[in-house]
C-alpha cells in the first residue's frame, strides 16, 4: 500500500531529526513546482535484457533505468549523483500506478536521467535487497510496503523514502517532480549534511542487523515458553466477529505462519482457544470475497475487516500454505468445509499457476488495464442474464455481491452471505448443488481480459507448492497432488540445482536457471523433499534433502552459529540475515526444521540445528511472535530434532468420563459423570438438530436401560442464533438398570459416544468408556 507524504514532510532537510533508536526520520524540504505530464515517448532501456517480467516491464519507459549491479554504483560515484532505488513485483498494483504515471512520463523521466542514477529491482528477484531497504524504510518513515522507493548516497547509505509518490503536487502533498528538485538542490548545496544524514542511517540499520551477539547457553533456549508467549500474543489480537487479525489500516492478510503456529499449539498443548482462532479464520476466508468462488484460489488479502473485498492480486505462496493448513485442519476436525477448500486450492494451482514444463508460476495481477479486479468483478443483472432468473435466484440465494468501496452502485465481489451457513456439512452440500451454476459463471468470466502473471519460477516458493501439495495429498487421499509435487520438485532438481558445484539457482525464467540460490531457496526446498519423503517413501527426496541441508551448514552457517541469507552480493549495505518472518517461513526458520528434522538420524545436522537455534535465542526471547514460523519449529522439534507427541486431537481428548454405581430399592442404578475441557461443549440429548451428534450412554450388559440425560443449556454458534442446546463443564447422565444388574456391569464397562466442539469446530466424535465402581 502506497504512503502519502505532506508537504510539511519536505520543509527543510536541514532540519531533518534521526530517531537512533529506530522509530522514524522525518524529513522536511522546501518549495514546491509542478511540472505537468507529457506523452510519453517510445524507448528502450537497459532493462530490456532482464530476466524479470517486473524489469520487464519498465524497459520502455523513458527513464534510464538500470538493474542492480556494479556499472550503475560505479556510474553514481564516477558522477557523484545519488541513486533513486525503486523496489516492486509484477503484481503490486501501486507499482503499476507508478509505471503509468511517472516513469512513462518523459518529463519526469528527464528530471531523473539529468540528476540521478535510477535503479530498478524485483524483490522477487532479490529479497536479500528487499529486506534491507525495507528495513530502512521503516526506520525512515515508520512504514513499509510496495513500492519501495528510496533515495541513496552513491555509496548506497539511504537517506530518504517513501512509496508511491504522485505526479503532481497535490494539496499539501509533494508531487515526484517536486521531490526530485528538492533533493537535487540539498545534494548540490549541502551533501556533507545529507552524507552525515545517511551515515547515521546506516548506523542505525548496523544496529538493527547487529551479528555481535554471542551464542546463548543451550539453557536459554525455552520453546515451550516461546510458543505460550506468542499464542497468548496472538489470541489477544484475533478479531472475535469476523476471524482473523488486523492486518493495519483495516487490512486481514491470511497469515499462513502465524496459523501454523496456532494449529502447533493445538497439537502439542491441546489449546481450544488456539484451535477455535484458526477455525474463524479459516472458514471466513472460504466464505469470504477473498476467496475466488468461481477461479478458485485465495487472493492476497482483504481490504476491510469481514473479508469481502480482497486485494485481487493472487500469491503462489498464500495459496500454497493454504492448502496444507486447511488439510490439516480437516484432519483435526474432519469439517467437510476444510477438505473442499484444499481441493479448490489445488486445483488452482493445476490450472493457471503451473508450468508446461514443469514448477509453478509466481503470482496473478490485480490490475487488469488499468483497474484493479475487473475480471472478477459482477453485477446482479450480469449474473442473471448469464444463469436465467429462476437459477440466478438459486445462486443468490447462497451469495451475494460487495461492492467496492466508495462504488455502493457499482458491480461487486461475489462472496457465500454470512446469514446462510447452517453448519459446514449444510454448507458444502449447498456449495456442492450450486457448481454447475458457478461452471457457467466461470466460462462467462474466462471470456474477459484477464489479468497477468509473473512467470517466474522462484526456487523457494515452488518449494511451498511442493510441500503444501504433497503434505495434503497424503492427508486427503489424493495421489495426483503428490504426483505433481514430485513432478515440479524433479523439474526444480534437473534444472535449477547443479550437483557438479552443488548450487542451487533462485529462479528460472523463460527456460533460463537465473541467480545464486539464497538460504530460504535452500531451506524450504529441503523442507519440500522431506515432505515428499514421507508422502512416497522413496529415499531419493530425503538424500536431496541432506544435499541442500549440507550446502546451508557450508555456506549460510557460521563457525558461532550465525546464519546469513546471501552469500552473492558484495555491495549489501548490511550483513544479509534474517529479522523476523514474514508471510511465509524465513531462511533461517526454515533451516532450522530442515536441520532439526534430519538431526533425528544425523548428529551433525542435529548439532548444527541446536547451534542456529542457541544463536536466535534471545532475539526469539524477546519477540517471539515476530518468528512464528522458528517459533513453532521449535516447540514441535526442541534441541534434540525429535518431533514432540502430538496431543489427542479427538473428542476423547477433551472429555473424560467416571462412572459409580448404586443398588437401590427397586432397581440398580449408574451415574456417569461427563468433565468436558473450558472452551469445549457437547450436544445434548436429544440434540438440536438432525445434523447435531448427541450425546449417548449405553450399557452393553444391560440393551434395556434406561438412560435419563439432563437438559442442556442454550449455547447461540453463528450458525444457529435461535441456540442450541449443548452440555458444559460437568454433566450427569443417569442408567436404570433392574435389580441385580449391577454386578455384571461392574465388569463391563459403559460406552459414551460424544462430540467435542467449539463456538466453531466440532473435533471428530469419540466413544468414550467407563466402568462402574460401587
Amino acid at each position: 500500500m502506497p504512503s502519502r507524504m505532506s508537504r510539511s514532510h519536505y520543509r527543510s532537510l536541514l532540519s531533518l531529526v534521526l530517531l537512533l533508536a529506530g522509530a522514524a526520520i522525518a524529513f522536511l524540504f522546501f518549495t514546491v513546482r509542478v511540472i505537468a505530464d507529457t506523452a510519453p515517448e517510445a524507448h528502450t532501456n537497459r532493462l530490456i535484457n532482464s530476466a524479470s517480467p517486473y524489469l520487464l516491464e519498465h524497459a520502455h519507459n523513458p527513464v534510464d533505468w538500470y538493474p542492480w549491479g556494479e556499472e550503475a554504483i560505479a556510474k553514481a560515484k564516477k558522477e557523484n549523483k545519488p541513486i533513486f532505488l525503486s523496489i516492486g513485483y509484477s503484481t503490486c498494483y501501486w507499482c503499476h500506478v507508478a509505471e503509468r504515471t511517472i516513469y512513462s512520463n518523459p518529463a519526469i523521466a528527464a528530471l531523473m536521467n539529468q540528476w540521478f542514477i535510477s535503479i530498478k529491482v524485483d524483490r522477487e528477484e532479490r529479497p536479500d535487497l528487499d529486506a534491507t531497504f525495507m528495513r530502512a524504510r521503516q526506520l525512515l518513515t515508520g512504514s513499509g510496503g510496495w513500492p519501495n522507493n528510496l533515495f541513496l548516497t552513491p555509496d548506497l547509505n539511504p537517506f530518504f523514502a517513501g512509496s508511491y509518490f504522485p505526479p503532481e503536487d497535490q494539496g499539501d502533498t509533494n508531487g515526484f517532480p517536486t521531490i526530485l528538485e528538492l533533493i537535487h538542490e540539498d545534494w548540490e548545496k549541502n551533501p556533507a549534511k545529507i552524507r552525515g544524514i545517511a551515515d547515521q542511517v546506516q548506523a542505525s540499520l548496523s544496529r538493527v542487523h547487529d551479528t555481535g551477539s554471542k551464542p546463548a547457553s543451550v539453557l536459554k533456549i525455552m520453546p515451550t515458553d516461546w510458543l505460550a508467549k506468542a499464542r497468548d500474543q496472538f489470541l489477544g489480537q484475533r478479531d472475535k466477529v469476523y476471524g482473523g487479525f488486523d492486518g493495519g489500516g483495516g487490512t486481514k492478510f491470511p497469515q499462513a505462519p502465524v496459523l501454523n503456529l496456532l494449529l502447533t499449539d493445538y497439537r502439542l498443548n491441546g489449546t481450544a482457544e488456539s484451535l477455535q482462532a484458526v477455525a474463524e479464520m479459516l472458514n471466513a476466508m472460504a466464505i469470504g470475497g477473498i476467496h475466488d468462488h468461481l477461479g478458485g484460489g485465495m487472493h492476497r488479502y482483504s481490504t476491510e475487516r469481514t473479508w469481502s473485498v480482497p486485494h485481487f492480486e493472487k500469491m503462489l505462496y498464500d495459496n500454497a500454505q493454504l492448502i496444507g493448513l486447511y488439510a490439516d485442519y480437516y484432519a483435526i476436525t474432519r469439517q467437510p468445509l476444510a477438505r473442499d477448500m484444499a481441493v479448490d486450492l489445488a486445483g488452482y494451482l493445476a490450472g493457471r499457476m503451473t508450468a508446461l514444463h514443469g514448477g509453478f508460476y509466481t503470482a496473478e495481477d490485480a490490475d487488469i488495464e488499468g483497474k484493479e479486479g475487473e475480471t472478477y468483478l459482477w453485477t446482479r443483472t450480469e449474473i442473471t442474464d448469464v444463469l436465467g432468473p429462476t437459477e440466478a435466484d438459486r445462486f443468490f440465494g447462497l451469495y451475494e455481491l460487495t461492492p467496492l468501496p466508495n462504488e455502493q452502485n457499482g458491480p461487486g465481489v461475489v462472496r457465500i452471505r454470512r446469514d446462510q451457513i447452517a453448519s459446514e456439512e449444510s454448507l458444502h452440500d449447498r456449495v456442492a448443488e450450486l457448481a454447475p451454476l458457478r461452471t457457467k459463471l466461470l466460462e462467462v468470466r474466462d471470456r474477459r481480459l484477464q489479468p497477468a502473471r509473473d512467470d517466474k519460477i522462484v526456487v523457494a516458493l515452488n518449494g511451498l507448492a511442493i510441500a503444501g501439495l504433497a503434505r495434503a495429498g497424503k492427508i486427503l487421499s489424493e495421489p495426483q497432488w503428490i504426483a505433481s509435487a514430485g513432478r515440479a520438485g524433479e523439474f526444480l532438481w534437473q534444472n535449477a540445482f547443479d550437483e557438479t558445484t552443488g548450487r542451487l539457482r533462485h529462479h528460472l525464467f523463460e527456460g533460463e536457471a537465473i541467480g545464486e540460490g539464497f538460504l530460504d531457496d535452500y531451506a524450504v526446498l529441503g523442507l519440500a523433499y522431506l515432505t515428499l519423503g514421507e508422502a512416497t517413501g522413496e529415499p531419493v527426496w530425503v538424500s536431496r534433502a541432506q544435499v541442500l541441508a549440507s550446502a546451508i551448514r557450508t555456506r549460510f552457517i557460521k563457525p558461532d552459529g550465525l546464519v546469513v541469507t546471501s552469500v552473492a552480493d558484495a555491495n549489501l549495505v548490511t550483513p544479509a540475515i534474517d529479522l523476523e518472518d514474514h508471510d511465509t517461513p524465513s531462511g533461517t526458520s526454515a533451516a532450522y526444521a530442515l536441520l532439526a528434522q534430519l538431526g533425528k538420524t544425523d548428529a551433525r545436522y542435529a548439532e548444527a540445528a541446536t547451534r542456529l537455534l542457541a544463536r536466535m535465542s534471545d532475539k526469539i526471547q524477546s519477540a517471539p511472535a515476530t518468528w512464528a514460523s522458528l517459533t513453532a519449529y521449535a516447540a514441535l522439534y526442541g534441541q534434540s530434532g525429535e518431533a514432540k507427541p502430538e496431543a489427542a486431537l479427538d473428542s476423547a481428548s477433551h472429555v473424560k468420563a467416571t462412572a459409580q454405581g448404586a443398588s437401590l430399592a427397586d432397581h440398580d442404578e449408574i451415574l456417569v459423570t461427563l468433565t468436558i475441557d473450558p472452551g469445549y461443549h457437547l450436544n445434548a440429548n436429544p440434540a438440536s438438530a438432525d445434523y447435531l451428534m448427541p450425546t449417548v450412554v449405553t450399557v452393553p450388559i444391560a440393551p434395556d436401560a434406561k438412560v435419563t440425560y439432563p437438559a442442556g443449556q442454550v449455547f447461540k454458534p453463528k450458525f444457529s442464533p435461535e441456540g442450541i442446546s449443548v452440555y458444559e463443564g460437568s454433566v450427569a447422565i443417569r442408567a436404570e438398570l433392574p435389580r441385580g444388574r449391577l454386578a455384571s456391569a461392574v465388569n463391563t464397562p459403559l460406552l459414551i459416544k460424544v462430540q467435542a466442539c467449539t463456538a466453531q469446530i466440532c473435533l471428530p466424535p469419540a466413544t468414550l468408556t467407563a466402568s462402574a465402581s460401587q
